[in-house]
Parts: C-alpha cells; structure tokens; sequence
C-alpha cells in the first residue's frame, strides 16, 4: 500500500490542474466539452 502522502500529492495535482482548466471561467467550461471531461477526470 502506498503512503498516504502520495495520495495527498495526487489530489493536489488533480486540484492543480482543475484550476488551470477553469481559469477562463464557468461560461468557457459550461460551453467546452472537452474541458468538462478534463476536469471530471480529475476530480
């Protein structure tokens, strides 16, 4: 089993990398299908 710190890193990437997805806003990520499945996957 891993350590639980390697999980806290994975959810903290996954975080990252929702933010970066968004940062044009909720009508860009509503409007983008693509976007929407990126940050479903990470979540």
């Amino acid at each position: 089993m891993k350590e639980g710190r390697v999980y806290l890193i994975h959810i903290r990437d996954c975080i990252s990398r929702i933010n970066q997805y968004t940062l044009e806003g909720k009508e860009v990520f509503f409007n983008d299908i693509k976007t929407q499945d990126a940050v479903l996957r990470n979540v």
